[in-house]
């Protein structure tokens, strides 16, 4: 949250985070005011009266001038007057006072206490009276919000204490207000280090843009959050999330909550009411100041049933003492259950025998809300199911609450830790590294090579210059921290690796590159000692060289078709687009945009395909608008791939490029739910999917329940995104046993392997059913592995998980494979042996990779799929079967490298751009 805004916020009206911080240190200053008053301490006394003139005096001049009118505004006019003159007596008594005190002593000590008395009462009340009056009438003043004003955060309007440790809110949130229904659910954090947890929507109004929750102190972030008041801003608030409640269309529907539970049945109540709906509540709670909106859901229900434990409000007993009462007297349609798991497991237990369709409200645990990481994943009918995405409404009778409750157990202990404490940094506790010291020397045959134009020697003499190393931090070093293990090529070693270059008539590597960039041209001007000429030459057909770089297979691409390679090492392009891109980084240097079109682009997804189709129409002179569900842009380049590969900080420097060109970032927003489609259709001229990674793949093995079973995605989010690497400094934990096996052999898998390493791990294992052969992770990523000592195991595949009786896995049981012909796509197909071997390991990750995610398609029945939910789209244009929308990266593979999505964004950016001009389709 800023603390260096103005008293007001000029785009919404309402005051700044400070505005309760002053009135906070106000009331302090008061107490010890009025304490040295009762002892006579005088000095302490003149001090807090300077105290109020100096500071708070402005701070009310502040109010009258911009709060104040609105209260005129809105027919408040008593309330103004009556807080105009508060200041000005209290301004009156605090100079009296000044006057009157010198040198810590006063003439009459006992008519000045009864004036400072009389100063402190006074500004108590008025502060008081600002904080319950004035902020709830300006509140509705002030909520007719456009989407950039939560781009500071989301402003707390109001906030109370509603039962023990739990608190009524109402945010801004446009957004969400705008697509919520009812028994969805939001992401928030509160601040920048906080974890993202779900909380169910209570209720909001979607013209005025707010909404309503209410929120249980239960661990840090909460508690944290039961910190803040209103005029505080929220960090992200990501939603609405999940689908909305199913409901049957005839017949009496049966509301249940449990404490908290309250809030989320209240929005179908109130649906229910609207349509004329026979509907029975029944609240519970341990004591009468446990049962919440008990008013606004009678209001809403022809019966309102409300049970304690102790009998102190309402009947004594359990909810479902009062179900059963219902079943026993009428027909009853479905019941909607939500609370703590016991009520919910007792209800649907009730329920079953009679044949009551009943739902429950599953709070499982989450990481992301989108469906993405897998954290949320529940058994519902012997099926995994993700609670963010397929719930949190699931049915009562399915549902294995066993498996739930032993994972909303997984972090218990992290909660306890003590802040100082850290899982890594154990290097960076002794000081920053100079990686400078580990920098190859230019190794060449050519004798005096510095002074030779290296761009115009002969091809033989450029085959004396062998291909340059890049330097590396060293193993050990490297497994202790998350800094970038590769170190670049230095200045002398990228002038002599592109001079390796033969400058082909007819270059191939240009083909081999996904979004065709003029390879020799920026690897001339490297070599005429000019690498920002180089970087603008990438940047002609590249938004993200610095991230290309570093994380794209040249070796599969752009260097596999390079001449030079053909009798020796190819030249190495990766690295070299590397150095030329990262010499712009921190530039304030803008590449040229053309006039603008008047015509506008929404891009859902702010990955590399989205990011990469925002960049190039922007410079096309068209309004860009990129969406995302994440509090960040970039996509798998933050949440997939580790910093020690790909440092947040480049993609964050390559976004705000884009910001600067004039990109607009609507962030935590989930197309599908929050909008669809068909709402961008209306509001903008052609619409890009870059939606990115969808549900993940799961082994579907038993005991894939246990704690310490992450898929790839949760794992890798956790520590890359959420920075658990720095819990509890930063507030999302990952727990990383001793031992740890990762499925899978894929660039997604070394990454999660090597973070393993990070954290803590001693033994990493890489399980995987076929050989190296077969495996499709980049051949440096699997010499780095091996140099940080993970440990592979080919031909070998989990068959079941096996733990203890406290519910955490402690060995995997695999079977031992064996190669067979090779399938469609070359590989050969492994087949499983009799043989079995027990791996002993705490931690376990699946990267099997994922389906794509089908909440668009869901949404929008015009959307045309394959299996697994792949987008078809034209191959010529990435055009999709509604007309105007175009999709490209994972959304249309499956899975695909950061620069085969670029490659794809780029091809679409080039259709929309001709469609939109009306100019004819041209090949990229």
């Amino acid at each position: 949250m800023s603390e260096s805004a103005p008293l007001l916020i000029s785009s919404g009206n309402l005051p700044a985070p400070n505005w309760h911080a002053t009135h906070e240190e106000a009331q302090n200053r008061l107490t010890r005011m009025a304490e040295a008053l009762g002892t006579g301490d005088w000095k302490e006394v003149d001090k807090g009266a300077k105290w109020i003139y100096e500071v708070l005096r402005p701070h009310n001049e502040a109010e009258e001038r911009e709060l104040f009118p609105l209260l005129e505004e809105i027919g408040a006019e008593a309330l103004q007057q009556r807080l105009f003159e508060d200041h000005r007596q209290m301004w009156d008594l605090t100079l009296q006072l000044l006057t009157e005190i010198s040198e810590g002593s006063v003439r009459a000590p006992r008519s000045l206490t009864l004036l400072g008395q009389r100063l402190v009462d006074l500004i108590r009340d008025h502060i008081e009276a600002e904080e319950l009056l004035m902020l709830p009438l300006l509140k509705g003043k002030s909520l007719y919000c456009s989407d950039d004003e939560t781009q500071d955060g989301y402003l707390i309007l109001e906030k109370k204490l509603v039962a023990p440790e739990t608190w009524s809110f109402i945010v801004q949130a446009p957004q969400v207000a705008r697509g919520r229904k009812p028994g969805q659910f939001f992401m928030v954090a509160p601040f920048p280090e906080s974890e993202r947890i779900p909380l169910t929507l209570a209720g909001g109004d979607a013209r005025k843009g707010y909404i309503h929750f209410i929120m249980q102190e239960v661990g840090s972030t909460t508690q944290a959050m039961g910190k803040l008041s209103a005029g505080d801003r929220l960090y992200a608030v990501a939603g609405p999330m999940g689908a909305p409640t199913e409901l049957v269309e005839e017949g009496t529907i049966v509301l249940m909550a449990g404490g908290y539970g309250s809030a989320a049945i209240l929005p179908a109540a109130e649906e229910l009411h609207a349509k004329g709906r026979r509907v029975i509540t029944i609240l519970g709670g341990r004591s009468k100041e446990r049962v919440l909106l008990a008013d606004e859901l009678g209001a809403a229900s022809a019966e309102l049933i409300v049970t304690t434990d102790d009998g102190s409000l309402g009947r004594k007993g359990l909810v479902t003492d009062a179900l059963a009462d219902v079943i026993a007297r009428e027909a009853i349609a479905e019941v909607v259950a939500v609370g703590p798991l016991p009520m919910m497991r007792a209800v649907a237990d009730l329920t079953k025998p009679h044949g009551i369709f009943t739902l429950v409200s599953l709070n499982a645990l989450m990481v992301d809300g989108t469906g993405m990481c897998g954290g949320c994943r529940v058994s519902v009918g012997g099926e995994t199911k993700f609670a963010c995405f397929d719930g949190p409404d699931f049915d009562g009778h399915k549902v294995d609450f066993a498996m739930l409750r032993n994972r909303q157990d997984w972090y218990k202990a992290e909660e306890q830790c003590d802040p100082s404490e850290c899982k890594i940094g154990r290097v960076a506790a002794t000081g920053p590294v100079d990686y400078s010291q580990y920098l190859n020397a230019p190794v060449t045959d050519l004798a005096d090579w510095q002074s030779l134009d290296l761009g115009a020697i002969k091809p033989s003499q450029k085959m004396k210059i062998p291909r340059q190393e890049m330097a590396c931090q060293p193993p050990e070093l490297r497994v202790c921290n998350f800094d970038e293990v590769s170190l670049g090529l230095s200045p002398e070693q990228a002038k002599l690796e592109a001079a390796r270059c033969i400058m082909c008539k007819h270059p191939a590597c240009i083909d081999g590159c996904p979004v065709s960039i003029n390879i020799p041209a920026f690897l001339q001007q490297i070599v005429n000692g000019d690498p920002q000429a180089a970087a603008r030459v990438i940047k002609e057909s590249s938004s993200l060289g610095s991230v290309c770089g570093r994380v794209c297979p040249q070796e599969k691409q752009c260097e596999i078709k390079c001449v030079v390679g053909i009798k020796g090492d190819p030249v190495s392009i990766g690295r070299l687009e590397r150095f030329a891109a990262d010499s712009m980084l921190g530039s304030t240097e803008l590449p040229p945009v053309e006039a603008s079109t008047g015509k506008k682009v929404a891009v859902i997804g702010a990955g590399p395909a989205g990011l990469t189709v925002a960049g190039e129409l922007i410079k096309k002179g068209h309004q860009v608008t990129v969406y995302d569900a994440f509090h960040k842009p970039g996509g798998v380049m933050l949440y997939g791939i580790p910093e020690f590969r790909l440092p947040n900080a480049i993609v964050d420097q390559e976004v705000d490029t884009l910001r600067r060109l004039g990109v607009k970032f609507v962030m935590n927003t989930l197309v599908g739910r929050s909008m669809t489609i068909e709402d961008l259709r209306k509001e903008n001229d052609a619409i890009f999917m870059g939606t990115g990674a969808g549900l993940p793949k799961m082994m579907g093995i038993p005991g894939e329940e246990y704690k310490g079973v992450y898929t790839a995605n949760e794992f890798l989010t956790r520590i890359n995104l959420m920075r658990a690497d720095l819990f509890p400094q930063y507030g999302t934990p990952v727990t990383v046993g001793k031992n740890v096996i990762i499925v899978g052999a894929g660039n997604t898998a070394m990454d999660a392997a090597r973070a393993a390493r990070r954290m803590g791990a001693e033994h990493v294992t890489i399980v995987y059913r076929r050989t190296i052969k077969e495996s499709t992770a980049r051949k440096e990523e699997l010499e780095h592995a091996h140099e940080e000592g993970v440990e592979f195991k080919f031909l070998t595949t989990p068959v079941q998980l096996h733990g203890n009786d406290k519910g955490w896995m402690t060995h995997a049981e695999c079977a031992v494979m064996e190669l067979g012909e090779p399938g469609p796509d070359g590989r050969r197909s492994p087949k499983m042996t009799d043989e079995r071997i027990m791996i002993p390991c705490e931690t376990l990750v699946v990267a099997l990779g994922f389906d794509v995610n089908p909440l668009l398609a869901m949404t929008d029945k015009g959307l045309k799929t394959l299996k697994g939910g792949v987008v078809v789209v034209d191959n010529e244009t990435g055009e999709t079967s509604i007309p105007g929308v175009f999709a490209g990266g994972d959304v249309i593979t499956g899975g695909a490298t950061v620069i085969l999505a670029m490659g794809q964004g780029r091809r679409a950016a080039a259709a929309i751009h001709h469609r939109l001009m009306g100019e004819p389709q041209t090949a990229v």
